[in-house]
Order: structure tokens, then C-alpha cells, then sequence
């Protein structure tokens, strides 16, 4: 038996071989395999969805492939962590684990607590790695920047080798153990996903997506983000591969800035760099964001700003909530917009902001809800970006501008020819342009020229327009002017406030 130690590397939400540090430690240590959990907790969370494991199930084959011609086996066992590893080093006695940091939700936090813990009381040593530009124990923002630029504008981590073969000593060791296998979701009792339209998991499919984003979609980014009819194609599409870790972060930056260089002295360096520049600052959002989570866990479910607690807590209408759910408040861009997402996976920030406002605005609903409901139908759901962006949306960290949008002025400005509302609403279909704004406004004569019945073919508003809209902005104005609330605005701001701008955002009209 080779004397040689044995290393487990621990996949979690970087499911890649590319650009992988921890894989590429383990590998150097010693003989390596890899290990994936499928974790009954993920499963009975808000966050699980089964369209979420769909895209893990088609990782998971890229992943296996990838490691398979490095010579290192993938094991995938269904069960708790502790478990799992307490099973797995009685057969293949383990001596290091290498995973990278996860920024999660409550439930990983809690875990990788345990699991430290736990591999302390084994004499394992355990090593996490950074996968974003965040930083652990960070005390506050002023120098933040410049590490995320030291992690993220690194060279990427070396390519693996072939590092073992079935000849040698471990290989006998872990043949002992099965491998094991995804279970499928009607392994689990679970149901099909309803997104039939949903980007496919996998390192492949990241690959295609990036190259084609540099190649020729990104050309026009800038102006195809913002309107749900050019952004599933305008759009990168790569944030659920990010999310998943089918791509480093690192290796989209560095195939941005191959993208740049190519296109200097070329007839189109203007258009490209102009959107380069627009894509990559979204990027830097990004880290920003993800680090506010890790820094206070809280936040998933707490408000940034405590003095807002009690704004909308005891007003929660369980109606006007499932109408939201279901793409039936009787708001065609609201509606198309909540169809959408949950054939997709994913739809573009805009969207998802009017959405996130809609709920907490016009239906003066809690973000907490709202919130887990967006994360279980978003593919790309990263829980740093995601939380922040739905209290910042609700108007309860006191440090952003307040956006409540106007569903018509959306459809107006960003579907113009309803063509989005008529695909994702095709009970609407019938109706003329002017009349998808306000469906239940649609004259007598024409609605029965037509056979339309507001109530039986789409429903009334759930709410009054007008009404709602100078209630919400009455209501969160006088919340901001109270001094608790702007006291801990300033306390908010130099904990999580980026040091790109100094200053608190001005307040903005609804848009």
C-alpha cells in the first residue's frame, strides 16, 4: 500500500476541473478523488426547486467526464454531510479536504460550521479557498476592493494532468467503496420541473454560452438588458453557471479582457469596448454584493436597516401573495414576467427588480417571502446578491434610492409591441397593443367583439393601480424621514456601502 496521503476534494457550487485551486492542491498533495453530496437539507429548503436539479444533474455528468480523464473518481453519495464523511474515511482513510468557500444560506453556513468541527476531531485537515472576490472576517469595506482584485485579476490556476491511473494503490482502496449515483428526482419523490425552457447545466453548456457572448452577443448588450423581448439573448446568460461554478469568475474576466485586446484597432473597438465596459462593472457588482452576505449572514433574514422592522410584517395579505406567485394579479408585464421566470429560470434585472417592487410596493408585501419564493425559480440564485438585492428593492436598507415602478410605464418603455406580454399571457394575445396595459380598461364594445371577459379570461387588478402606488409612497417616505431609520442608515452604509461613492444615493421618482 503506497504511503502516499489521501485527499478528497469537496465539490459544492463549483462544479468545474478549469481553474479549480482546491482540486489542483489535493492533486499535488497526493492521491485524489473527489466527492459530491446531494444534501437532504438543500432539498427541503425554500431555495430547491426541481428545475434547480435538473441543472445540477447535467453538472454533475460534465463534472464526471472532466475528472474521469484526469484519472479521479467522483463519488456521489445522497445523505448529510456528517454522514457522509463519517462513512467515507472508515473504507478510504482520508488525511486533507479541499473545497472552496461557500457564501450560502443559513442552512450551508451552519454546516460547514459542524463540518470544521468535525474534521478537527478527526485530525482531517481542511482547506477552503476563496471561489469570489470575498473576503472572511473582513472588519470593514476600506481596502475590500483591492483584495478583490488580488483574488480576481490572478493568472488562472494552472491545467491538471493526468494524476492517477487504476494501476496504483488507492485506486484498489476506492474500489471498494460504489461510487454512487444521482439519484433521479422520481428516485426522490419529486416532481418534473415546469421550466421547459431553462438553459442546461454543465461546464459544455457554460462554455458555448461565454463563447457566444464574446463572439457576438455582447455587442450588443448595453442596450438589450434592460427589455425582456432582447435580453435572453442580449444578456450573457452566464450567471447560473457562475452561481453553479460551471465557470470562474476569474476565466470570464480573462476572456473579457482577451475580447478587449482583439477588438483594438478593429471597426468595431468602439461598440465592443463600450459594452465590455458595461458587462464588466456588473461583474464587480457581483463580489460586492456576495461579500455584504458573508460579512452578516443576517441579512437572509433580517433587515439591513433593523429600524424598518414592523413596516410591512403584520400587513401580509396571503391573497395578494399567491395571485403574485402565479402570474395572476391581473398586471400583464407583472404576470408575463412571473410566467416567464418559472419556464426559464431566469429572466433579466429589470424584471426582476419591477417584480421584487411590484410585491413590496403596490401589494405591500414583506420581502422574506417574496424573497425565498424569486430564489427557488431563479437558476442563478446567489444567495449574497439575491437577499440584498430584494431589501434593497423593498425600500428597507435606508441606503438605497427607492424604485417603485410603474407596471404601465415598464410595458410602455420596455414591450412596446407586447410581444412579451403576448407570449408569456396568450389569453391576452387577442387584445390590441393599447389594451395590454390595462387589460380590464379595454372598451365594452371592443371586449365583446372579441369574446374577452375580464374575471373569466384574465383577471381584475388585484389592486387599485393609482391607489396602491400613493399609499406604497406615502407609507416608505415617512418611514425614511423617521431619524432611527436614517441613524442606522449611516451605521448601514459604513458596514456594507461601497467605497466606490462616498455618499448616500439620492432618492429617485418612480420609475
Amino acid at each position: 500500500m503506497s504511503t502516499r496521503p489521501l485527499s478528497l476534494v469537496w465539490f459544492k457550487k463549483d462544479l468545474r476541473v478549469c481553474d479549480h485551486r482546491p482540486l489542483l492542491e489535493a492533486c499535488q498533495i497526493g492521491q485524489t478523488a473527489a466527492v459530491y453530496i446531494l444534501e437532504p437539507e438543500w432539498i427541503k429548503s425554500f431555495e430547491f426547486e426541481s428545475g434547480q436539479f435538473l441543472f445540477l444533474e447535467k453538472s454533475l455528468i460534465d463534472l464526471k467526464n472532466d475528472l474521469r480523464k484526469l484519472g479521479i473518481p467522483l463519488i456521489i453519495r445522497y445523505g448529510s454531510a456528517i454522514t457522509v464523511f463519517s462513512e467515507l474515511i472508515k473504507k478510504w482513510p482520508f488525511s486533507f479536504v479541499f473545497s472552496h468557500e461557500e457564501t450560502g444560506v443559513d442552512w450551508t453556513f451552519k454546516r460547514d460550521l459542524m463540518m470544521k468541527s468535525w474534521f478537527q476531531s478527526q485530525s482531517v485537515q481542511f482547506t477552503e479557498y476563496p471561489q469570489f472576490g470575498v473576503k472572511r472576517g473582513l472588519k470593514n469595506r476600506d481596502h475590500w476592493l483591492k483584495h478583490r482584485n488580488r483574488i480576481l485579476n490572478r493568472a488562472l490556476h494552472p491545467e491538471i494532468n493526468q494524476v492517477w491511473d487504476s494501476g496504483q494503490p488507492a485506486w484498489t482502496l476506492i474500489k471498494k467503496l460504489e461510487l454512487g449515483h444521482l439519484p433521479s428526482l422520481q428516485d426522490l419523490g419529486l416532481p418534473p420541473s415546469e421550466k421547459i425552457f431553462a438553459l442546461k447545466g454543465g461546464r459544455t453548456e457554460a462554455v458555448k454560452t461565454l463563447h457566444s457572448f464574446f463572439d457576438s452577443r455582447g455587442q450588443n448588450y448595453f442596450s438589450s438588458l434592460s427589455s425582456p423581448v432582447t435580453a435572453f439573448d442580449g444578456c450573457s446568460r452566464i450567471s447560473p453557471y457562475l452561481s453553479w461554478g460551471n465557470l470562474s469568475i476569474t476565466e470570464v474576466l480573462s476572456e473579457l479582457e482577451n475580447k478587449r485586446q482583439s477588438v483594438i484597432g478593429t471597426a468595431r473597438e468602439k461598440k465592443w469596448t463600450q459594452n465590455l465596459s458595461q458587462f464588466e462593472s456588473r461583474l464587480w457588482w457581483h463580489c460586492h454584493f456576495i461579500q455584504k452576505l458573508e460579512s452578516e449572514p443576517e441579512i437572509e433574514f433580517e433587515n439591513v436597516n433593523r429600524m424598518f422592522d414592523g413596516l410591512r410584517e403584520s400587513e401580509f395579505e396571503q391573497k395578494k401573495f399567491q395571485a403574485w406567485c402565479d402570474g395572476q394579479t391581473g398586471f400583464p408585464i407583472i404576470d408575463a414576467c412571473m410566467r416567464a421566470l418559472k419556464q426559464h429560470g431566469w429572466i433579466n434585472f429589470r424584471m426582476r427588480a419591477m417584480l421584487m417592487s411590484f410585491a413590496s410596493y403596490q401589494l405591500w408585501l414583506d420581502w422574506r417571502p417574496t424573497a425565498r419564493f424569486l430564489a427557488k425559480h431563479f437558476l442563478d440564485f446567489e444567495p449574497g446578491i439575491h437577499f440584498s438585492q430584494a431589501q434593497m428593492q423593498s425600500g428597507v436598507t435606508g441606503i438605497n434610492a427607492i424604485r417603485i415602478y410603474s407596471p404601465q410605464k415598464q410595458t410602455l418603455d420596455r414591450d412596446p409591441n407586447g410581444e412579451f406580454v403576448r407570449k408569456y399571457c396568450p389569453e391576452l394575445a387577442k387584445l390590441d397593443t393599447c389594451d395590454l396595459i390595462a387589460p380590464h380598461l379595454t372598451p365594452p364594445f371592443v371586449a365583446a367583439s372579441l369574446d374577452f371577459k375580464i374575471g373569466r379570461d384574465y383577471p381584475e387588478p388585484i389592486v387599485d393601480p393609482e391607489l396602491s402606488y400613493h399609499q406604497a409612497k406615502e407609507k416608505i417616505f415617512l418611514w425614511h424621514k423617521k431619524a432611527s431609520v436614517q441613524a442606522e442608515a449611516k451605521k448601514v452604509l459604513l458596514k456594507h456601502g461601497s467605497r466606490k461613492a462616498r455618499h448616500f444615493p439620492t432618492q429617485k421618482r418612480p420609475i
